[in-house]
């Protein structure tokens, strides 16, 4: 199941647009819903489209987590979920689906509820109330007007026959009427809308009737207007005993009064339009309340299950790695997860388990390889070494011979000389054999290495003129357990190696770099030689007898006692060519401090 799981990508471009449009398609609806609510629409424009596009959402926000929870459902009816992501998924599944479910009920029913409770007849009935009184202010102020306009314009008629002999007295009368009043704003005006009188120059900004005012005045009536917006209300009359002559007058209202008229003529119409769209708007908050749901519901599963993966991932990777170490396999590491200390803690544990097997592994089979190899050089140099004395014996008694004939036989002497060059390097290669099977065990003391090196250096710059020794030890002293005997003979052969190398090259400026560095744990000295490099793995030039300076007889022994006493004294080395390009080898000994 783990690699049934981890072989989908849930976060893939899928899902994530998929979330994506629906959220905006969640900001879309909020939006929608206030500018119907500004717009006072009698219902919701486009219903049914929108119930369309949300269904198709949820639809795919379904199908997508069926996606996620159908393999596993599958496993558990199979009786297959054993594994410890499985169980881990589920356990963030239910997690995820138990709240967002008994939320969805309780916040469905709250809807329900809420919606409801908003338009109870307590609230119908304070907002209606807000309006008619807010209303009955306004009628009053119109009535009031309408009264004072009547008697105002009764007075200008009744004294029609006074004014028109003398115009000027009709702005006295305009003027006087206007104070008692209490009316401001009064004009006398022609059916055009032009200003013939006015009670008092008062610079007050003029705001001409409507047209359709002065056809309703011409027919006896009184026009009242009045406007929220300026907060004033005005009343037009035809002055009958005038040629077209109408008295309009105006009257401020309390600012406070008209504003309160306002908000609620506007939350009535918002009230008016919420109660008559309670349905469609209770199937849109429930619908939103579903997708809303639903993408939280895929967002935790998708979560859950990547966090399960980051827990059980390490696990299985060690799970991995022990059966690949059954199989053999000893060199797989665990990485770790920065995530978790303990996880961590388990991999360093595993890693530190693995390096100490093939350490130890590797001790057996090399300490196996030698008692093999040391069992066979002492046989191989027991049995030449027999028939050697007497061979030697013959050929000097065959010389002593030749030299008592008074004739001399110059291929006799050639052959005796054959026989004794021969005897002598078996003779070497014997000894080399018997040293190899004679290896001691090392007598550890506390030994400063560079002085064991340096002192070898020497001898060898002494005697090798022509290549250069250059030191990039990186101190002078590093206190070590070694036999210093030994670790010397390490040394001797990983030189003598180069210098034939450099030999057999033939360059003229050879060179052989010698130094250290340090960490923690271990000290590295290595060696770097411009000779002809490594045309072998290490693997074959540490085989005893395994030699490729067979030209200048060597006996393949130098390597491999260097593996030995290395192996003896915990350390281990390693061998590559150049890695700066430039022909040659390098050689690594590493020290465990």
């Amino acid at each position: 199941m783990n690699k049934q799981i981890n072989r989908f990508n849930f976060f893939n471009f899928r899902n994530i647009t998929l979330i994506i449009f629906s959220f905006i398609f969640i900001i879309l609806s909020s939006l929608t819903l206030f500018t119907q609510r500004s717009n006072s629409s009698e219902s919701l424009q486009y219903l049914n489209s929108y119930i369309v596009i949300a269904s198709l959402f949820i639809i795919a926000l379904i199908i997508s987590i069926s996606f996620i929870i159908f393999p596993i459902l599958l496993r558990i009816r199979r009786k297959k979920v054993s594994t410890l992501n499985s169980k881990f998924t589920l356990y963030f599944i239910s997690i995820a689906l138990t709240p967002a479910l008994l939320l969805g009920i309780l916040g469905l029913i709250l809807i329900d509820l809420g919606i409801n409770d908003w338009f109870n007849d307590k609230i119908k009935n304070v907002i209606n109330n807000s309006v008619f009184v807010a209303e009955s202010y306004l009628e009053e102020h119109k009535e009031t007007i309408k009264g004072d306009v009547y008697a105002m314009s009764n007075d200008l008629n009744n004294s029609s026959e006074i004014l028109k002999n003398d115009l000027s007295k009709i702005s006295v009368a305009l003027r006087t009427q206007a104070l008692v009043r209490s009316l401001p704003e009064t004009y006398i005006i022609n059916s055009n809308g032009e200003i013939l009188f006015r009670a008092f120059d008062n610079n007050a900004r003029f705001y001409e009737p409507a047209s359709t005012s002065f056809n309703r005045a011409d027919s006896g009536e009184m026009t009242i207007m009045s406007s929220t917006q300026v907060n004033k209300v005005y009343a037009l009359i035809k002055l009958n005993n005038f040629s077209d002559y109408y008295l309009y007058a105006g009257r401020s209202m309390d600012r406070n009064v008209i504003g309160a008229l306002n908000d609620t003529v506007s939350a009535k119409s918002e009230y008016t339009f919420l109660e008559n769209s309670r349905n469609q708007i209770s199937l849109i908050f429930i619908l939103l309340y579903i997708i809303i749901s639903l993408i939280l519901i895929l967002i935790s599963i998708i979560i859950g299950i990547k966090f399960a993966d980051r827990i059980v991932k390490p696990i299985s990777s060690i799970i991995t790695a022990t059966n690949n170490i059954s199989k053999g396999s000893y060199d797989d590491k665990i990485k770790k997860n920065n995530d978790y200390v303990e996880l961590n803690r388990l991999a360093d544990s595993f890693n530190k388990m693995s390096s100490d097997i093939v350490k130890q592994r590797n001790q057996i089979l090399v300490s196996k390889k030698y008692e093999t190899w040391s069992d066979i050089a002492r046989r191989i140099a027991h049995e030449i070494k027999n028939p050697l004395t007497p061979i030697q014996l013959s050929a000097e008694r065959l010389e002593k011979k030749t030299k008592e004939l008074k004739s001399e036989n110059t291929e006799i002497n050639e052959c005796i000389d054959t026989i004794r060059r021969q005897v002598n390097e078996i003779g070497y290669l014997v000894d080399e054999f018997s040293n190899f099977a004679r290896l001691p065990n090392p007598n550890l003391k506390n030994k400063n290495i560079f002085d064991t090196l340096s002192a070898l250096i020497s001898d060898y710059e002494l005697n090798h003129k022509n290549i250069k020794f250059i030191n990039k030890l990186h101190s002078s002293k590093i206190m070590l357990n070694i036999d210093n005997s030994q670790i010397s003979r390490v040394f001797q052969n990983i030189i003598v190696n180069a210098i034939h190398s450099i030999q057999e090259r033939k360059v003229s400026n050879g060179e052989i770099i010698y130094g250290s560095h340090e960490s923690e744990d271990n000290v590295v000295i290595f060696f770097t030689d411009n000779g002809i490099g490594l045309k072998y793995e290490k693997d074959d030039l540490v085989k005893p007898y395994f030699t490729t300076k067979k030209k200048i007889g060597g006996s393949g022994l130098g390597l491999a006692i260097v593996e030995k006493i290395l192996f003896d004294h915990h350390a281990d080395f390693l061998l590559k060519n150049r890695s700066d390009k430039k022909k040659g080898a390098e050689i690594e000994i590493i020290f465990s401090k």
